[in-house]
């Protein structure tokens, strides 16, 4: 089920770009590449020796929910998706689609506190509550809890990479801190992992449990962080150069 999905996401992509394009509406080769190596990597992660080594390791099945969480989803938004899809429509669609954007709804679930909650809410309640156990157990359950840990990290990403279009951004300053918060309810995570002296999941149970789930620990606590770091700094750059621009704005405003 997961191929065609892929297939059709990267078809529905390429297609959206192709109508922009023909409007006259520019598409970034760089956007293009991101959204790309996003499916790429849920291909990757879902599909294959990742996806079955998970079934027999908690340490790998970490691995497989931290590349959904902390990869594919930024670089699904790094496509810019909504972008293409309002080049791509026709123009009534289009704006129907962009008052979406901006309605009140939308506003409340883009919030960056919202975003925030909800992310950490679903990534705590997954791996400590029934959920977990029941998804090694169950393949229907298994994919309802990708594509549920899949959608909160769009939610999470959205307002802090605030990839155009982006109506309800939050400045530089919030997103900074939502990162630097996020930082440590990662590491937590894996910190229980890592010190817990009881097999967490029976689904594991064995002679290798326990290391394994050390493992897995440390896999949330430092490749966990990994991401959320680039994503500071990557958010600091994006801040002095938007204040370059602002500056190099006034200076010919000014000049005039």
């Amino acid at each position: 089920m997961i191929v065609p999905l892929l297939f059709a996401a990267a078809a529905a992509y390429a297609f959206g770009a192709f109508r922009a394009r023909a409007k006259g509406r520019s598409v970034s080769i760089r956007a293009a590449l991101a959204f790309g190596g996003g499916l790429a990597c849920l291909g990757v992660v879902l599909i294959g020796p990742i996806d079955t080594l998970s079934d027999s390791s908690l340490a790998w099945h970490m691995v497989q929910h931290l590349a959904l969480s902390f990869v594919v989803a930024p670089l699904l938004l790094f496509g810019a998706p909504v972008r293409i899809v309002l080049g791509a429509l026709p123009l009534r669609a289009a704006t129907g689609l962009a008052a979406a954007l901006n309605s009140a709804p939308m506003r409340a679930l883009t919030s960056p506190s919202f975003a925030w909650l909800q992310f950490f809410a679903v990534l705590y309640g997954i791996h400590f509550s029934p959920l977990y156990e029941a998804a090694l157990e169950n393949e229907w359950v298994h994919d309802c809890e990708h594509m549920l840990l899949l959608a909160s990290a769009l939610v999470f990403w959205t307002p802090v990479l605030a990839v155009a279009p982006a109506p309800h951004a939050p400045p530089h300053p919030i997103r900074l801190l939502a990162l630097f918060l996020a930082l440590p309810m990662s590491a937590f995570l894996g910190f229980v992992f890592y010190v817990t002296r009881g097999v967490l999941y029976a689904h594991y149970a064995g002679p290798t449990a326990l290391a394994d789930q050390a493992n897995a620990g440390a896999v949330m606590w430092i490749a966990g962080c990994a991401p959320l770091l680039v994503a500071l700094l990557l958010c600091v750059a994006d801040w002095g150069a938007r204040e370059r621009r602002l500056g190099l704005l006034g200076e010919r405003v000014e000049s005039t």
